[in-house]
C-alpha cells in the first residue's frame, strides 16, 4: 500500500478529504439499499470476490452500500457520485451509471494497492461523453474483442460506443433487406445482440455510425446505379448520387433496416464527411447541375450536401434519434442552413476551408471533440497520423474545450482554437477514435494494448477538465490499476 491520502483510480475524483487509515476487509456484504441497484450489487459482489475479498460470513461483517441520493427527480444521465468510506462505505449517486462509476472507484483502490482510503469522495464528470469509436468497417473485429473493449472503457469512465461498421472497404455487419452488401467477415445480428446488451449493462451509450454520403464504395460495388456519376480525374466510386431521389431512398432504406440492431440508441452518426474532393466541388457535373436547377446561381455541391444531411437528420428524428455528422463539409453552404440540431462531431480543421468551431457555437450547434491531432488512432499511421500517446496528450495540455488548431498567417494548424472552462451546454464531450485505414498493420491484440494508455488519458482529462496529475503519476497510475477482466457471471447475465 502507498499514502492514505492518495486515491489510487481513473479518472480522479473530483474531491476526496483523506481521513486517514484504510478500508480492507476480508469479507463484505454489499447491500443495494435504493431499488434498482440490485444489478450493480450483483455485479460488485463478483467483482470484490475476484479481488480476493469473500461474501459476508455474518452480520457484523463490513457493508458497502449503494443507494440513490433523495432527489425527486433524479437525472438518469448523471453520473456524479459520493463515497463515504469509515468502517462501512456508503456509495451515494444520482444514477445507476453514477453507482457504477463509483464502484469502478473502489475496485481501482484494491487492485492498485489492496486497500481503498477512509475519507469522502466527491465527483462528477467536466462533459456529459467520454466516448471510443471504432472503425469497424475497413477492419473486422471479432465480437468478442469488441466486448473486451466495452469492458475496458467502462472501467475508466468511457460511456459512449460509436461503432462504425460501414467503410469503403467492407460492411461489417448482417443486413436483412440488402444481405449483398455485407462483407463476408461481419458481426451477425445474434453477435450484435450481445454487443448491444453489454453496452447496456456497462452504462455506455452505443451509437450507430453509418457513413453517407461518402465513404460507401463496398455498398455501391453492390449497387453502381446509385453512385454519383463520373467526374473527369476525379473519385466518384464511393459516393452516392444525392442529386437523383433513388439513391436517397436507398440510404434512407439501409438506415431503417440497421435500426432494429439498437433498440436502446437515442443517437446515430451519419457521416456527411468526404463526400467528394471538397476543394473540387465544382468541379463534379452533376452536382453543379443539380445545385444549379435547385438554387440559383448561389447554389453550390455543399448546399447538396447540407440538404441530404438534413434530410437524413429528420428521417433519424421521426425515429426516435438525435443525428450527428462530421463537420468537414459542413457549414459551408450558400442556400441551405445546416439544421441546428444536428451535432458535430468535430475531427479536424486540417483544410482552410473547414469552418472553426466558432461558427459552429454561433449556429447553435452541440459539439463532440474528436480532436484529430491528439485522438486519431489510425492504424498503420495512414496519411500522416502518429499513434496516440499520453505523453503528447499531457505535453498538449489536452481538455475537452481544446480543438484542432486552425490555419493562420503562419500556415496548417497555427491558431489555437479553444472553448475555455467552464465549457459552454453546447459542448457535449469529447472522443478518442480508431481508424483501420491500413488494416493488416496491427492486430486486434495490438490495437487494444495500443489505445489503452491514450484512451485513458483522454477519459481522465475528459473527466476532469485537465488533470491534477502529473504526467508520470498518470504513467504510474495506469499501470498499478491494471485491466479489468470480465467475470464469468457477467458474460452469462448479458
Amino acid at each position: 500500500m502507498t499514502d492514505p491520502a492518495r486515491w489510487r483510480a481513473l479518472p480522479q475524483p473530483t474531491a476526496f478529504e483523506p481521513a486517514g487509515g484504510w478500508w480492507e476487509p476480508e469479507r463484505v456484504r454489499v447491500i443495494a439499499v435504493s431499488r434498482g441497484l440490485h444489478r450493480e450489487a450483483e455485479r460488485l459482489e463478483g467483482e470484490l470476490r475476484a479481488c480476493g475479498i469473500a461474501a459476508a460470513a455474518g452480520v457484523s461483517d463490513p457493508v458497502i452500500r449503494l443507494r440513490l441520493s433523495p432527489l425527486a427527480h433524479r437525472d438518469p444521465a448523471d453520473e456524479s457520485f459520493a463515497i463515504d468510506v469509515e468502517d462501512d462505505v456508503v456509495v451515494t449517486a444520482a444514477s445507476a451509471a453514477g453507482v457504477f462509476r463509483a464502484t469502478r472507484q473502489l475496485l481501482h483502490n484494491l487492485r492498485a494497492q489492496g486497500a481503498v482510503p477512509r475519507g469522502i469522495v466527491h465527483s462528477a464528470p467536466a462533459v456529459a461523453e467520454r466516448g471510443l469509436h471504432l472503425d469497424a468497417g475497413r477492419k473486422h473485429y471479432p465480437a468478442e474483442w469488441i466486448l473486451a473493449q466495452l469492458h475496458a472503457a467502462a472501467d475508466v469512465g468511457v460511456n459512449v460506443f460509436q461503432w462504425h461498421f460501414s467503410e469503403n472497404p467492407g460492411f461489417r455487419l448482417e443486413s436483412s433487406a440488402f444481405p449483398e452488401i455485407v462483407s463476408d467477415e461481419r458481426i451477425s445480428r445474434a453477435e450484435a445482440a450481445d454487443i448491444v446488451a453489454a453496452a447496456r449493462d456497462l452504462h455506455i451509450d452505443l451509437i450507430p455510425s453509418l457513413d453517407m454520403p461518402g465513404h460507401l464504395q463496398h455498398v455501391l460495388t453492390a449497387h453502381p446505379e446509385l453512385r454519383l456519376p463520373e467526374a473527369p480525374g476525379l473519385e466518384t466510386d464511393h459516393a452516392l448520387d444525392i442529386t437523383r431521389e433513388d439513391p436517397v431512398r436507398f440510404a434512407l432504406a439501409l438506415i431503417d433496416d440497421m435500426i432494429p440492431v439498437f433498440p436502446h440508441s437515442t443517437r446515430w452518426n451519419l457521416g456527411g464527411d468526404e463526400f467528394v474532393d471538397f476543394d473540387r466541388i465544382a468541379e463534379f457535373p452533376a452536382l453543379e447541375t443539380a445545385a444549379a436547377a435547385r438554387y440559383g446561381e448561389e447554389g453550390t455541391g455543399f448546399d447538396l450536401l447540407t440538404a441530404f444531411v438534413n434530410r437524413v437528420a429528420a428521417h433519424l428524428r421521426e425515429r426516435g434519434f438525435e443525428a450527428r455528422a462530421w463537420n468537414d463539409g459542413l457549414l459551408r453552404s450558400a442556400c441551405e442552413r445546416l439544421d441546428p440540431e444536428v451535432v458535430l462531431t468535430w475531427w479536424t480543421n486540417w483544410n482552410a476551408g473547414m469552418r472553426p468551431v466558432a461558427d459552429a457555437v454561433a449556429a447553435g450547434h452541440r459539439l463532440v471533440n474528436v480532436n484529430d491531432a491528439m485522438f486519431y488512432y489510425v492504424l498503420g499511421e495512414n496519411a500522416g497520423y502518429r499513434y496516440p500517446t499520453a505523453d503528447r496528450i499531457w505535453a498538449a495540455d489536452w481538455h475537452p474545450g481544446l480543438f484542432p488548431a486552425l490555419w493562420g498567417p503562419e500556415g496548417q494548424s497555427t491558431v489555437r482554437q479553444e472553448l475555455e472552462r467552464p465549457y459552454p451546454a453546447l459542448l457535449r464531450g469529447a472522443s478518442f477514435a480508431v481508424w483501420s485505414d491500413r488494416p493488416e498493420a496491427q492486430t486486434p491484440a495490438e490495437v487494444a494494448e495500443g489505445i489503452r494508455g491514450p484512451l485513458r488519458a483522454m477519459a481522465e482529462r475528459s473527466w476532469n477538465a485537465g488533470s491534477a496529475l502529473s504526467r508520470e503519476d498518470f504513467a504510474a497510475l495506469d499501470v498499478a490499476i491494471g485491466e479489468a477482466t470480465p467475470l464469468e457471471e457477467e458474460r452469462r447475465h448479458v
